[in-house]
């Protein structure tokens, strides 16, 4: 496509997207997609599978998901457009031929909002839950709808007042979180390591806890997909990125130290509160009302994240028509890509009222095949990068992934067979669900996606993004 092409685009022609998160909007995004109602839920089958061991789990989980972000960190600072992997993909695997390049960003785009539209509805009834123990009156079946329209309506409203609130959010969920873990902590300093069977079900239970973990670490990209609403995104969105996923892998590592040392795996494994165990048994009263703002905290800014990455995945395919033109619809006036927030919002809202009603269990197997979601963009997301390398030498990103030889990042190889040897402890119902979401992506490719996208190439991208 041409630039005159290009500018005649409805996505251009709509309005444009405002430059208006900083470094510490960016990584509250990171912190709060990232946190998010995971660390409550997934302690207790991790522990399950891992034993005393869990924190060895989640350094590993950390370990991988840190060398992938220097992936994605590299590819944000070669194009930091909206829509993270979508545009990462189309422009690594292009290269090799045309429709793979397309492909692999509509996979990415439709993996992503597929996971994090629906995972949105059980967040918001998660929210609801922890707001009910605060105020017993109001019940979680009305907050939980209110909540979802809220969070819709804030990010409507602009990128730079959410950015504020979602920053003030994360900020204290945090500060919170860490004063869990470094109390647990200090009742019993080596607790897991007292324990006679340190890995109940060897290294097998180890990588099967990992696997699991990734619904903790899910987001691992939720700030990229913001790459035209950053400002100075060369530098910022990396380091926002790494920055924000170290922060909670430290966390996540604390935390799953210190419950092991504040109650025993079995009891913790048998807990539906596994976190809250935990506080309680080292600090009563008190370790309640931390656990509720954290909780609060956590799962309003991983609303704000589910939301904010689903919209901005939807916009930027909209953007070349590769999904209906109507969602790349950019209100002039707030600056927000209105319809695919609005039709992102709709799906949260209907996921939620499903979860009200009892369909809770049918939308969290859904969910978990975010996990595979997950891990295959991961491992996709490395191979991207050592495409690059090989394909685009010429390209000078401001960050390049450490440790080369012969400019090919050997982390980045290690990291991509990580994630898919993680890929084969998931469970096989959410494997499945995976697995069919790509033939259905691959479908609507192929359906209608190949003969209706206006491609926009490197050179369309920087005129539509000008600073």
């Amino acid at each position: 496509m041409n630039l005159q092409t290009s500018t005649n685009h409805p996505a251009i022609g709509s309005g444009k997207l405002s430059r208006g998160l900083g470094f510490v909007d960016l990584w509250s995004v990171g912190v709060g997609a990232l946190i998010g109602g995971g660390i409550f839920t997934v302690i207790g089958p991790a522990v399950a599978q891992a034993g005393p061991a869990l924190f060895i789990a989640f350094l590993i989980a950390g370990i991988i998901a840190i060398l992938s972000s220097m992936s994605y960190a590299e590819l944000a600072s070669n194009w930091p457009y909206e829509g993270a992997s979508y545009a990462y993909s189309k422009f690594a695997f292009s290269p090799i031929h045309k429709d793979l390049g397309r492909l692999m960003a509509l996979w990415c785009s439709g993996l992503y909002f597929l996971s994090f539209a629906f995972a949105a509805g059980a967040v918001n009834l998660g929210f609801a839950g922890y707001f009910n123990f605060i105020f017993p009156s109001l019940s979680p079946t009305i907050v939980a709808p209110v909540v979802s329209i809220a969070i819709t309506a804030l990010l409507l409203i602009g990128i730079k007042t959410t950015g504020k609130i979602n920053t003030i959010f994360s900020i204290i969920q945090v500060i919170a979180l860490f004063a869990i873990a470094i109390i647990t902590i200090f009742q019993n300093p080596v607790g897991p390591f007292l324990h006679n069977d340190f890995m109940p079900n060897g290294w097998t239970g180890v990588f099967a806890a990992t696997a699991l973990i990734a619904f903790g670490q899910m987001q691992v990209e939720a700030v990229l997909t913001l790459g035209e609403e950053a400002k100075n995104p060369r530098r910022n969105l990396p380091l926002a990125q790494i920055s924000s996923l170290v922060t909670v892998v430290v966390l996540y590592c604390l935390t799953g130290f210190g419950v092991v040392s504040a109650a025993t795996p079995s009891d913790l494994a048998a807990s539906t509160a596994p976190l809250s165990l935990a506080i309680e048994t080292v600090l009563p009263g008190v370790g309640a009302v931390l656990i509720a703002i954290a909780a609060l905290t956590a799962t309003g800014t991983s609303t704000v994240g589910c939301l904010l990455g689903s919209s901005r995945m939807l916009f930027a395919a909209a953007r070349e028509n590769a999904v209906p033109a109507f969602l790349a619809k950019v209100s002039p006036k707030t600056h927000v890509p209105v319809t695919a927030t609005l039709f992102t919002g709709i799906i949260a809202l209907g996921t939620t009222l499903m979860s009200t009603m009892g369909y809770g269990k049918a939308i969290s197997i859904a969910v978990g095949a975010a996990v595979f979601a997950n891990w295959l963009m991961m491992a996709l997301m490395n191979i991207a990068l050592i495409l690059v390398r090989v394909k685009q030498p010429h390209l000078r990103p401001v960050f390049r992934f450490p440790v080369n030889i012969k400019n090919i990042p050997i982390l980045a190889i290690v990291a991509a067979i990580g994630s898919f040897w993680i890929l084969t402890y998931i469970e096989t119902l959410p494997l499945l669900i995976g697995i069919s979401w790509l033939v259905l992506i691959t479908a609507f490719y192929y359906l209608y996606s190949k003969s209706r996208w206006e491609y926009l190439d490197e050179k369309d991208m920087e005129t539509i993004t000008k600073e």
